[in-house]
């Protein structure tokens, strides 16, 4: 009889040991869970900060392209960039002056070199309803980049 006593005393034991095991089972499968999902967003906001960026950076391009054609690059104005899951709008900003400069090149009596200093700067936004240069603001750009583009011009 005594053997059947101790029997009787370690099956609620298992229950127990199992219940535990199947919380920590829980446990491990929620926070898998959990890392997840976080390690999907941030893969979503690097690829939406990549996205801002190329905007940004084609802006830039667009810029220098228009004055490499000689053509001077309207001050404020936006460019729209369309994907297949949306449009994307920089904003392009443009600002120009005149510097006196020296240069070797120069032959004499061919007048004095005069640079022309273009500064660039673009701003590009995710935000959907910013669609036109005043509407993309510091508070909805998602990258910003700055650029200098020189040229000489001999009088």
């Amino acid at each position: 009889m005594k053997t059947l006593h101790r029997q009787n005393q370690q099956r609620g034991m298992v229950l127990v040991v199992s219940l535990t095991l199947l919380l920590l089972l829980t446990i491990l499968a929620i926070s898998a869970s959990t890392s997840s999902s976080l390690q999907e967003r941030m893969a979503s906001n690097a690829q939406e900060n990549n996205v801002a960026f190329q905007a940004a950076e084609s802006a830039l391009a667009n810029l220098s392209s228009q004055v490499e054609n000689g053509t001077t690059p309207v001050a404020d104005s936006v460019l729209a960039l369309t994907y297949p899951t949306r449009t994307v709008r920089a904003r392009m900003q443009a600002a120009s002056r005149y510097a006196e400069g020296s240069s070797l090149e120069a032959g004499e009596g061919s007048g004095t070199p005069i640079i022309l200093i273009h500064d660039f700067t673009s701003s590009a936004t995710l935000d959907a309803s910013a669609t036109t240069a005043a509407a993309i603001t510091d508070d909805n750009t998602n990258a910003r980049h700055l650029q200098g583009h020189r040229e000489r011009i001999i009088q």
